[in-house]
């Protein structure tokens, strides 16, 4: 699975400004495997791996043992929910008990945290970040508090790894207050079985203890289905709200449950100001993307009609449908053609695939989804927006950082089995919806409030609303320091694959290919195979995003540095009234005759369209050491991996053709 990962060697060779240290993960895997017979019980084993894996801060990337991740979850009480706030919106953020500024008694005077287990605040909060899932520090940072879109306590309150027995909070006033630390059941029906450790082993480790649905053997997953980060994060997923507690009643929403956009309007010093509250891009149920895409331009509509200037508000957004993030920025932008572009790592598994399905000739209700999977050269056009017409054009391959890549690939978003029949709508500005032409909005009336929980597809969203149509964006709080903040702090890969869907390729493959059981059975010690324990979810960052204009450094987006515009503090009662928090956003955005009031930003945050962009000090872009650019006949060589701790094998995969 793991040579599917885009970044591989970026990660062990990092550009300057990456803010963590190097790993090598195929070495981590080897290490762990070394010593899989020194590990005393299975949840350490299982948490080595998701620790090492987690040193990518990639949410495109796990693995969640059903021990780790699957049997229970780790909660701290509730009542200590942290929140960083500036009391004042100016003076430098303090920690607070979230549950101190909800208290109906007016002469009560909160006080901040001072000490967790001990330990100074700041020391145990940046020490907490190091196995987040976020690749920038002050999203990191923001991910540990209350968050308000998702109705989620953050992950201070929902550890990723054991927290120990208890959590004492000591605050200013010099209050210590000790608090029981929980392990929260996930599935009680299956525990009611597990009298001792070999009964959870077989209830919840065994794979036979994981249900699976038999698949068609010829039906491989669309390359556009793309859940969102969190679904991927096991112990660090985010919970959902379809419409949060603190927010007023929508003016346009959706009555499906699980299509978590809705737009507001509220009156500013500014004038009215539309709010587009975006909490992901997922919308699994038949009618829900057309439903997503008609509530955006239902507020759009609304929006022009009051000639009100724009918020979208993209706190906590995980990803989600790669369309419907497309098809969100060509209604504000129906006159652009998305310049975003991407491409994946060429080793010898993903070679074969790449290989054997773009030899495909002609498309067939049998062979659709190979036709149209990422692995096909008909599923994609070029950076010139034209046909890519074979293996070769798919790639070449292109070398960079002692990789190999495939060529720059965009999606066709004109092809019905690449939206309307897969995706369920046909994006805007192409086919049904080509009468889109106009710009609703100018660039400088709009303005993106983030958290920097912008992962996966809102990561793309943002690509084309920031960098091609200069769209500014406003961060809200980070570590409790002055300077910029970055607007996207979760992955910036443009898709991942389930390893599970890895696997579906695997027996594909093999059944359409392999010419003899011999060379079934040579396969299979390269291909995805099937895990040797159960998984409560597994993944990989399939694709990296290349910027338009950085094409010749070749390093993906994910290790660029893209400050926010301005970047603004929290205020206790923010947590509490978003429209707050959105009356802060408009007057800082719209507040200098309609322009950005550089005066209400935090000190040292208001950033350069350069350094907006990438290309500010801290870049790797542009410096000539890219190690790039150069063709490569033969693909790179697979190293061997934890082949035996965490694939199933070959007797297994074999027996699985067989049938």
């Amino acid at each position: 699975m793991i040579q599917f990962q885009s970044t591989i060697s970026y990660l062990k060779n990092p550009p300057k400004g990456w803010p963590h240290e190097k790993v090598d993960l195929l070495a981590g895997l080897d290490d762990i495997g070394n010593k899989v017979k020194s590990y005393q019980n299975e949840y350490d084993f299982e948490a080595d791996i998701a620790s090492l894996l987690a040193k990518a801060h990639d949410g495109h990337l796990a693995f969640n043992g059903m021990a780790y991740a699957g049997a229970f979850r780790w909660r701290r009480s509730g009542q200590i929910a942290l929140v960083s706030a500036s009391q004042d919106g100016k003076e430098i953020p303090k920690v607070w008990a979230l549950g101190d500024f909800n208290r109906t008694n007016p002469k009560f005077q909160p006080s901040s945290v001072t000490r967790i287990n001990d330990q100074e605040i700041g020391q145990f909060l940046v020490e907490a970040t190091k196995t987040n899932a976020y690749h920038d520090p002050d999203t990191q940072y923001n991910n540990q508090f209350f968050l308000q879109p998702a109705d989620s306590f953050g992950s201070f309150i929902n550890p990723r790894f054991y927290p120990g027995p208890s959590t004492s909070i000591t605050y200013e006033n010099g209050t210590t207050r000790n608090y029981t630390n929980l392990a929260v059941v996930t599935d009680p029906e299956t525990w009611r079985n597990v009298s001792n450790g070999t009964a959870f082993y077989e209830n919840f480790v065994s794979v036979e203890s994981q249900e699976l649905s038999k698949r068609d053997v010829n039906t491989v997953p669309y390359h556009l289905e793309n859940p969102r980060e969190s679904d991927l994060l096991g112990a660090d997923a985010v919970s959902r709200s379809t419409l949060p507690l603190s927010y007023p009643d929508p003016s346009v929403s959706s009555k499906r449950s699980d299509v978590m956009i809705a737009g507001y309007f509220i009156n500013t010093a500014q004038g009215q100001v539309g709010v587009l509250a975006v909490q992901d891009y997922i919308s699994d149920e038949e009618g829900n993307p057309k439903d997503f895409q008609r509530v955006v331009e239902d507020f759009i509509s609304e929006a022009k009609s009051r000639k009100a200037k724009v918020i979208i508000d993209t706190r906590t957004n995980g990803g989600g449908r790669v369309m419907s993030g497309y098809d969100m920025y060509l209604q504000f932008f129906p006159s652009q053609k998305p310049q975003t572009q991407s491409r994946w790592r060429g080793h010898r598994a993903s070679e074969l695939f790449g290989n054997r399905i773009s030899s495909l000739l002609t498309i067939s209700s049998v062979n659709a989804g190979l036709f149209i999977s990422p692995f096909s050269n008909d599923a994609w056009l070029n950076s010139e927006l034209e046909d890519v017409p074979d293996w070769n054009a798919l790639y070449p391959p292109n070398r960079f950082n002692d990789d190999n890549f495939t060529t720059l690939l965009k999606y066709n978003l004109s092809d019905p089995l690449q939206t309307s029949d897969t995706q369920g709508i046909v994006v805007t500005g192409y086919g049904s919806r080509a009468n889109f032409k106009d710009d609703p909005f100018r660039a400088e009336d709009i303005v993106i409030l983030t958290d920097g929980i912008c992962a996966s597809t809102c990561s793309i969203f943002l690509e084309l609303m920031v960098q091609q149509s200069g769209v500014r964006t406003i961060a809200v709080g980070g570590r409790p320091q002055l300077g910029p903040m970055a607007a996207v702090g979760g992955t910036k890969g443009t898709l991942v694959i389930d390893a599970f869907q890895l696997q579906d390729f695997s027996r594909v493959v093999m059944i359409n290919y392999a010419q003899s059981t011999q060379e079934v059975a040579d396969w299979a010690e390269f291909l995805p195979t099937a895990f040797g324990i159960a998984a409560q979810s597994a993944g990989i960052n399939f694709q990296d995003n290349i910027r338009a204009g950085l094409e010749k450094d070749g390093i993906p987006t994910q290790f660029l540095n893209d400050t926010a515009s301005c970047r603004i503090w929290y205020e206790p009662q923010m947590y509490l009234n978003v429209t707050q928090l959105w009356e802060k956003t408009a007057a800082v955005a719209f507040g200098n005759n309609g322009g950005l009031d550089e005066g209400q930003c935090v000190t040292g945050s208001v950033t350069s369209r350069e350094q907006q962009t990438g290309r500010g000090e801290g870049n790797p872009t542009g410096d000539g050491n890219t190690n790039g650019g150069d063709k490569e006949d033969a693909g790179a060589g697979l190293r061997p991996t934890l082949s035996a701790v965490l694939a199933g094998g070959v007797v297994v995969l074999v027996s699985l053709v067989i049938v």
